[in-house]
């Protein structure tokens, strides 16, 4: 399984926690490699990475590895040391450089997806400064997108939801709606709804979208999967499923 947990390029990148186990304690042995951490190829010797425990400093890495192959983001093996005490290195900053710019979208959200799901550049419509991961599917025909807003950015999430529904139906002729649903993933509270409806452009082909959005205590997940409306129906079962493994966000 693909776990999706993804990040914006900054001085301190988020991780993604190796599970360990005798088997790979042996192949380490005999390859050498060792950290508990994957990081990003840009990651270098010597930067500081913001961990679940405080920031740590990468002591060593050992290249793209095995233990890191199911993370789209960050394949590198690494070895932290803590770096509560050490000052940040010199010409490394946490803010961005120009106060005016927004930087990407992070998320510490998780997503369980197959090796059948592939990242993708995001397109012309989807907001680098929300969508923080966007994936499809060919062997399923479907596609999906993982967003994050700053809970102190939004009021009542339930009117979010709302009006998230009713801006996607607009985008659709012959938009049909579903009730939103008010339900719990995990301890995350969370509302979910679908829009059903024919694209404005090119084929008048009809599409399904299931939204589900999550309040966490620091972000708002949103995660929308779709698929043309006959495949959808085969589909459904395997989304719920991605949907409601959502983890990582912290809850209100």
């Amino acid at each position: 399984m693909l776990g999706a947990a993804l990040f914006a390029s900054s001085a301190m990148a988020w991780f993604f926690f190796i599970p360990g186990s005798l088997s790979g304690a042996i192949a380490d042995a005999i390859t050498g490699e060792e950290g508990f951490h994957c990081v990003a190829r840009s990651v270098k010797v010597g930067d500081r990475i913001k961990t679940g425990t405080g920031p740590g400093i990468v002591k060593s890495l050992s290249g793209e590895s095995s233990r890191c192959s199911t993370n789209l983001n960050k394949p590198v093996r690494a070895l932290l040391i803590p770096a509560e005490d050490l000052p940040l290195p010199a010409g490394k900053t946490i803010e961005s450089k120009d106060p005016g710019v927004k930087a990407k979208a992070t998320s510490s959200a998780q997503l369980e997806l197959s090796d059948d799901w592939q990242q993708r550049p995001l397109v012309a419509g989807q907001d680098p400064k929300v969508i923080v991961l966007y994936v499809v599917n060919k062997t399923t025909n479907t596609a999906l997108t993982l967003g994050s807003i700053q809970r102190s950015e939004l009021g009542q999430i339930s009117v979010f939801a709302q009006t998230r529904q009713a801006t996607l139906a607009a985008n659709l002729t012959d938009a049909k709606l579903s009730p939103v649903e008010t339900l719990k993933v995990g301890q995350l509270p969370a509302w979910r709804y679908t829009v059903t409806g024919n694209s404005k452009r090119g084929k008048q082909t009809s599409w399904t979208y299931m939204v589900t959005i999550y309040e966490g205590r620091d972000e708002v997940i949103i995660v929308n999967s779709w698929a043309n409306s006959l495949n959808f129906e085969l589909q459904q079962a395997e989304m719920h499923k991605i949907e409601d493994g959502l983890s990582g966000v912290v809850p209100p």
